[in-house]
């Protein structure tokens, strides 16, 4: 995927200051949360950070953090922005579900 996203690093707002914010598109993902939010300019850099802060650093947009989610390409998106953003921080990964429906069949 990264190839396709143009980035190798993103910036995932967190929860507290003490945690770190930039993730490498190579490593599995923290918690997709309902807030999407670009990096502050008084971010300070984390130890625990994926890379060192860049120009180019920007969080994930909606539709990217909806392939994290594994919503398919295609799938059509309605509402605002901000309900976009909540519910595909509250969904459960598609394939997580295909995969627990198959699981029960068997």
């Amino acid at each position: 995927m990264g190839k396709e996203l143009d980035i190798e690093y993103y910036y995932r707002h967190p929860r507290s200051y003490q945690r770190r914010a930039i993730f490498s598109i190579y490593e599995p993902s923290p918690t997709i949360r309902g807030v999407n939010r670009p990096v502050p300019k008084t971010y300070r850099q984390h130890p625990g950070d994926a890379c060192h802060l860049k120009e180019k650093l920007r969080p994930l947009t909606t539709r990217e953090r909806s392939y994290i989610q594994t919503f398919p390409k295609d799938f059509i998106f309605a509402g605002t922005k901000s309900n976009l953003e909540q519910m595909i921080g509250n969904a459960v990964p598609i394939i997580v579900i295909s995969n627990k429906c198959e699981t029960r069949e068997k």
